[in-house]
């Protein structure tokens, strides 16, 4: 035990003696990196820290430390700090998780506020270098408050710039708290190497020349397949494969090859019969489909029509099942696999539709090569042929109807290609079909296919009559979109490095994808992607309820195109219903924007948005059935009655004879409503006036939303 103490002891010292010896090299020493931290958080409620140091591959010099506590709600403070400058690099400050602890949808802090906060902590922290960044703007509303995006915090991006130029990667990121006002997350990224000038360099109309002539759109049919519903939708679209790619040099007007930026934008496209007795329909409809499977034998000859089987390799397994994206199909996936003692390992597998005989893949891996010197005795143009040999023996008129996808790579060392690689896009109307084709891979050594793989089938294609000219494509993309003048750090493989360059490059988007005849940009289901609604109502100014109006808007549950709210005007209760459920996190995905008043021309489409909602809200046991009359006027019991409801409290409001009569005119509410109203009153939701509560007077579209900030206060 002695032993092992004074093992402790001195392994203490050792390291110690360590960091103090690293801080001799560093600008400044850890006592003055801690002490950087605790002049801006206290530390003292935390009882574990820890300080290390670190030499990153770009020789940077940092102190990283970390404060946490043991004891729930276990939060933790951490920290990393330039040895060489003292620039704090990050802050990371989590709070732990409190269960109780409840936060109110209604943030303390308005984005307003927020950055103001965040630009405060940045001036403190890099005055010089935040005076040279500017945010970036966002066109959603800052804090949605819709389910699925909803957060407790704000993120500002201070960008820097160079003569007015953005300079990628650099700048001040920052994290609030909405509801405190505290900093959560803050990071510092810059480059100290001097840029490039930005004079002498290509104007936009050129960089957008050159974008048309070397990469632009591509006409393609592209499939978009639905599968909880087990249906597919094929679309002729304009795309822009691989946006993050298109790096146009400023200077030279040549398109940049760089690795960095290919790694992360490759993106890639992609009859029932009648029921036995005993069967339901979707049964017997797999036993049918079944029934007319080719046996494993029967799939195994047909891959050995392909392919051989070695000496050694022993089938290993066999399976039947749905075809993941044709479900009338089964697919037979057949592998077997040699093992042996001297590292002579191998894996063969093949995929066979056991309903149209078809192979579809094979996968040959071969291990045992690994231990051998490779020597290639084909090149890409060699391998090509055997290639294209293979396909024109198995698939004759399929080949015919392919094209060959050359991918644009910077290969250092082709003799030292060990497999090669091509992709055959099919064709139809002459405009290529991402889903269809075939993969197939050439060993350069031997010449033998050891991977092919084949998708194909036959839908219903789009005439192409009609679709947008290319040039017409691009000219929209190139004003909807377009490119912008930027420094990127783009890596140098040869020696290693990141350079900055000025090059332009396609601007950030929602979509690169388009439908070709009206250029509506399209998300990954093929769906058009709708243009966020800009809300700014200009009868609001001064009025009573502006601000409560206003926080609607901001928080995203109120949303119009019009510029009128049309304030006190009584609101119907399909309305109020449809607000509540947005409010309360229900919004159904595929609604239109609120309209402030139904129109007449409108009648039809607002109530089938209005009725969905009424349907979910039903279904939520906030409305009772036959309770609603979507175009009449909202009362302020069932104002009540609603909110209530959908704040959890029906079960305790539906005892009337537990409340007191608390206003004069309690007699004329109705009594199924006289809980809702009596705890809505109790929560300051809706108010008494002068002693009555008034409750079938109309709810104006003003009360409406100062009803809901309330509620949503209350909710907390």
């Amino acid at each position: 035990m002695k032993k092992v103490l004074a093992l402790i002891l001195v392994l203490t010292f050792v390291l110690s003696c360590s960091i103090q010896a690293l801080a001799l090299n560093a600008g400044i020493s850890q006592e003055e990196a801690i002490q950087k931290i605790k002049d801006i958080f206290d530390t003292t409620t935390y009882d574990r820290f820890n300080v290390s140091y670190n030499e990153n591959h770009d020789n940077k010099k940092i102190w990283e430390l970390s404060w946490s506590k043991t004891q729930a709600p276990y939060g933790s403070l951490y920290a990393s700090i330039d040895a060489k400058t003292g620039n704090i690099l990050s802050i990371s400050l989590y709070k732990g998780y409190d269960p109780n602890r409840k936060t109110s949808p209604i943030p303390k802090y308005s984005e307003e506020e927020a950055r103001k906060i965040a630009e405060s902590f940045a001036k403190k922290l890099q005055p010089e270098e935040f005076a040279k960044t500017k945010l970036l703007s966002r066109d959603m509303p800052v804090y949605p408050i819709d389910r699925d995006a909803y957060s407790d915090s704000y993120s500002f991006n201070f960008t820097r710039m160079e003569n007015d130029i953005p300079v990628e990667g650099n700048g001040i990121k920052i994290t609030v708290d909405a509801h405190t006002g505290e900093i959560e997350n803050y990071s510092f990224t810059w480059s100290w190497e001097p840029l490039p000038s930005s004079k002498n360099i290509i104007s936009i109309q050129d960089a957008e020349q050159i974008f048309k002539d070397e990469t632009g759109l591509k006409l393609i049919y592209r499939r978009y397949y639905d599968y909880p519903t087990q249906k597919d939708d094929i679309k002729l679209v304009y795309t822009l494969e691989r946006p993050g790619s298109v790096l146009i040099d400023a200077v030279t007007g040549k398109m940049l090859d760089n690795e960095y930026f290919d790694l992360y934008t490759r993106a890639a496209a992609e009859t029932a019969q009648k029921a036995d007795a005993d069967f339901t329909p979707v049964e017997n409809k797999q036993v049918e489909i079944t029934k007319n499977c080719i046996s494993k034998e029967a799939a195994i000859n047909i891959v050995k029509k392909y392919i051989s089987i070695p000496d050694g390799f022993k089938q290993r397994s066999a399976y039947l099942y749905e075809g993941y994206d044709n479900p009338e199909h089964k697919i037979w996936n057949i592998e077997w696999q040699k093992s042996s003692a001297d590292g002579e390992d191998g894996f063969i597998s093949a995929r066979v539709n056991a309903i149209t005989s078809e192979l579809l893949s094979f996968d040959i891996y071969d291990y045992s090569k690994h231990s051998k010197e490779f020597k290639q005795n084909y090149d890409r143009s060699a391998a090509l042929k055997k290639a294209e040999e293979f396909l024109k023996k198995h698939q004759p008129e399929r080949f015919a109807n392919v094209m060959l996808e050359e991918i644009k790579e910077r290969i250092e060392s082709p003799e030292k290609v060990q497999k090669h690689s091509f992709n055959y896009i099919r064709l139809v109307n002459g405009i290529p079909y991402t889903a269809n084709g075939f993969n197939i891979t050439v060993d350069a050594e031997t010449g033998k296919i050891t991977n092919y793989h084949m998708n194909w089938h036959e839908k219903n294609f789009p005439s192409a009559d009609g679709v947008l000219e290319k040039a017409d494509a691009e000219a929209r993309f190139l004003s909807d979109i377009g490119l912008e003048l930027v420094y990127a750090s783009l890596y140098n493989s040869k020696e290693e490095t990141y350079d900055y360059k000025l090059v332009y490059k396609v601007k950030p988007a929602k979509s690169y994808t388009f439908d070709a005849f009206d250029f509506q940009p399209l998300d990954y289901n093929g769906k058009p992607i709708k243009e966020e609604t800009k809300t700014d109502f200009t009868d609001i100014k001064g009025h009573w309820a502006e601000k409560d109006i206003q926080l609607l808007v901001d928080l995203g549950i109120i949303k119009s195109e019009e510029s009128l709210f049309r304030p006190d005007v009584a609101i119907t209760e399909g309305e109020f219903i449809k607000l509540l459920m947005v409010a309360k996190g229900h919004r159904i995905s595929d609604d239109r924007p609120i309209v402030p008043i139904i129109r007449a021309e409108s009648h039809v489409k607002s109530d089938d948005d209005i009725s969905k909602y009424i349907e979910e809200a039903i279904k939520l046991g906030w409305v009772k059935d036959n309770e609603v009359s979507a175009k009449s006027s909202l009362s302020r019991e069932k104002a009540a009655a609603f909110v209530i409801r959908a704040m959890g409290y029906e079960k305790v409001a539906s005892i009337p004879e537990i409340y007191k009569d608390t206003v004069k005119d309690s007699a004329s509410v109705k009594l199924e409503y006289k809980g809702h109203t009596a705890i809505a009153m109790g929560l300051k939701i809706l108010s008494a006036t002068n002693g009555n509560f008034y409750p079938k007077n109309s709810v104006s579209r003003a009360q409406a939303a100062t009803i809901l900030v309330r509620m949503l206060k209350a909710s907390s």
